[in-house]
């Protein structure tokens, strides 16, 4: 994995593309860190324009101290409040080295081991390492299972909560009985209840964080197991509660890279489902889908290829397909050089 000196980190991708074709330029950003920036791309592979904004953008910066990496992805950010990130991270060469054959630029920063890859695709962050190293459909199955996963996250809590205030046709007969029976005498609403529930687990996963790591394993294993149990037999939650909430968190950890952005996501999804039901969901999905169509960095759309749909792409999205048919780069970066294997 990659260091916080750059220059071992440039030699390991030199060590991976020994090609004349890679170019690192060196960079200073900081007025008082001078924190030494190394842009990379493949010369004849990634798109001049691309690598002259995000050099453009680099040069700009009028900051005191560049500490991290991280502090660049904000600058180099189309649109700073966004929903979602719009620059890749990654600590492996490996994964570096195989963006920028795809057609990216990355970036190494001095002091961090974290590079950066742009420009981002929202499939990225549901790709893994591991894809490439298994069967085609084994990666495939497990890529859906992810993005199964990421929308159980976000809209169980919702539906649960929909289906008691408006539409309880939702629920199964038998289902629907197993849940009156539990929800009797809670004292709560539904939606104030599962808010509730959804904010110990937060701060639960707060606490375990931030303490030692044996504490922190008992921590989590107190709040789970110990004030879950008491608050369902003391009559403050409901058993489905707390398993629709515990669902939704294991789901959140399929996708390690979006867990920030998914539970923002989980929580304006349970306010719209409990002030307007299913139409609330519907909304709220509207509103997000709005803002990924609509962002773009550096000329690329975030939701390719999906949105525009690219259909040469899709062999390597959600779907991948054998490593033998992916003869021709990414059609979304628009390279000059766009084959990449005979």
């Amino acid at each position: 994995g990659f260091i916080e000196d750059v220059k071992v980190n440039t030699s390991l991708v030199r060590r991976r593309l020994k090609t004349g074709d890679l170019r690192i330029r060196f960079l200073k950003v900081g007025r008082r860190s001078s924190t030494f920036v190394a842009l990379c791309y493949l010369d004849g592979i990634a798109r001049e324009g691309v690598v002259r904004g995000i050099e453009e953008k680099l040069c700009a910066i009028d900051i005191d101290a560049v500490p991290d990496s991280s502090y660049l992805a904000d600058f180099l950010s189309s649109r700073p409040h966004a929903l979602i990130k719009q620059v890749g991270t990654t600590e492996k060469p490996d994964i570096f080295c195989a963006k920028l054959a795809e057609g990216r630029v990355g970036l190494l920063v001095d002091g961090s081991p974290i590079a950066l890859t742009l420009p981002y695709l929202f499939t990225e962050d549901l790709q893994s390492a591991e894809d490439y190293f298994v069967p085609s459909v084994r990666a495939t199955l497990t890529r859906l299972l992810r993005l199964l996963a990421l929308f159980a996250a976000v809209y169980l809590p919702a539906f649960y909560v929909a289906a008691q205030l408006f539409k309880l046709q939702l629920f199964p007969v038998k289902l629907l009985l197993t849940i009156a029976g539990s929800i009797r005498d809670i004292p709560l609403s539904p939606s104030l209840e599962m808010l509730l529930v959804l904010l110990m687990l937060e701060v639960l996963n707060e606490a375990s964080i931030r303490m030692p790591k044996y504490v922190g394993m008992a921590l989590s294993v107190v709040g789970a197991l110990v004030l879950g149990e008491t608050a369902v037999r003391a009559g403050f939650f409901s058993t489905p509660a707390i398993i629709i909430v515990a669902m939704s968190g294991i789901g959140l950890y399929a996708v390690p890279d979006l867990i920030e952005v998914t539970s923002v996501v989980r929580l304006f999804m349970l306010l719209a489902a409990g002030s307007l039901g299913t139409y609330g969901i519907i909304l709220a999905t509207a509103l997000i889908l709005l803002e990924l169509v609509t962002t773009e960095n550096f000329g690329v759309p975030l939701m390719a290829p999906f949105s525009p749909v690219l259909p040469r792409d899709l062999k390597d999205s959600i779907v991948k397909s054998p490593l033998r048919s992916l003869r021709m780069r990414p059609a979304v970066f628009n390279g000059p050089n766009r084959r990449r294997m005979k």
